[in-house]
């Protein structure tokens, strides 16, 4: 046993070896994944804000003005943009100038005299669907607000919610998606390296003379999973380090339970890398096969949708994805500080994917090498 710890040992140092000294290689590992994680943390959001409207306004009363001032006074607007007519709104919105148009009409002010029911028209930009829904629902407030401004004798007092949001005091959507960030930036960063480990030898032609190598098939396995191993084991610590001090985003949790827990998602996505690297001729054909795998592991996670919206026989196979379990993990330690009983069993299902993926390639390189 001590000569196959030697030989894997000595196959880990030679991979990353090959890692290390190419300094492309460094740049695309320690720097970009840095660079990534700040953009895309701050800029991957679903909050609608800095919102332009257009307005066309037929009516002259006080009734639109105060609609108006309303409308200015609302943090989310940016610019609330005039046009003449309902062509011209129209257009405004094909072009993207605006995400929503407001259709005054001319006798709103009057409705409002007379104690009557006020209507307006609101245009959405359906290709935007969730920023018009957002939109939809701020101008349904701000109306509600402003028509209690002009007729407070008509506004009923209703039932007052005081809402505790636990986890996410101020619901800033940055403290879901950094710590989601360090489980995608991680799986390319770590799939992009195991991808190469033995499309590389194929590619250069040394493939025959490391199956020549007085060692067995998972030996090589092994040595040949150190190097992303390693890569997503250390990124992975960087993130969770770099995140509480690049924004406000806590990290309650116990680094002792984070460490295990990035361990067996680097292991996981290596051993699915390596299952990708064992059928490949090339590395072109590698990353090809790593991109086909990585877009609906990503969709899966629950990053970009939750999972519960998703049909139930997708659900299951969602529930196969490392990725949404160690989506979990991040958010359970970053924002809910949870004990080991509860991310221990979250664990579990990434470790058994880890070793069928391994299995999975040790006997894909079998069947390819007999």
């Amino acid at each position: 046993m001590r000569g196959a710890w030697t030989r894997i040992i000595a196959m880990a140092l030679k991979e990353l070896k090959v890692v290390l000294l190419d300094r492309r290689v460094l740049t695309t590992l320690v720097a970009s994944p840095i660079i990534q994680l700040i953009l895309f943390g701050f800029a991957t959001t679903l909050e609608v804000r800095n919102i332009d409207i257009g307005v066309v306004n037929r009516d002259i009363g006080v009734a639109s003005e105060q609609f108006l001032a309303a409308m200015a006074g609302n943090r989310n607007m940016r610019e609330i943009r005039f046009y003449p007519s309902e062509a011209a709104l129209r257009d405004a919105i094909e072009e993207r100038e605006v995400i929503a148009g407001l259709l005054i009409p001319p006798d709103l002010s009057a409705h409002y005299a007379r104690r009557e029911t006020a209507e307006m028209g609101l245009l959405l930009d359906g290709r935007r669907i969730n920023a018009a829904q957002i939109v939809a629902g701020y101008m349904a407030d701000i109306a509600h607000e402003a028509g209690g401004r002009m007729r407070p004798e008509l506004a009923h007092p209703e039932p007052e919610v005081v809402a505790r949001h636990w986890y996410n005091p101020n619901l800033e959507y940055r403290w879901f998606t950094l710590p989601g960030m360090i489980t995608l930036i991680t799986t390319v960063i770590v799939l992009s390296v195991s991808v190469q480990a033995i499309a590389r030898e194929r590619e250069f032609g040394t493939y025959d003379e490391l199956m020549a190598l007085p060692m067995r098939h998972w030996e090589i396995l092994a040595g040949k999973c150190v190097p992303a191993f390693c890569v997503g084991l250390f990124n992975g610590m960087l993130y969770v380090v770099m995140i509480p001090l690049v924004s406000d985003v806590p990290f309650n949790g116990s680094l002792l339970l984070m460490l295990p827990a990035i361990a067996a998602f680097s292991l996981a996505i290596t051993g699915i890398g390596l299952a990708i690297s064992t059928v490949s001729q090339n590395q072109q054909q590698a990353f090809l096969g790593g991109f086909l795998v990585i877009v609906p592991l990503m969709l899966l996670s629950g990053y970009a949708s939750p999972v519960d919206g998703m049909p139930g026989w997708l659900q299951v196979v969602a529930g196969i994805d490392p990725l949404s379990h160690m989506l979990t993990i991040s958010h359970a330690l970053f924002l809910k500080g949870l004990p080991a009983s509860a991310i221990l069993p979250q664990i579990a299902p990434i470790m058994a994917v880890a070793l069928a993926a391994l299995a999975l390639a040790l006997g894909l390189m079998r069947l390819r090498h007999d």
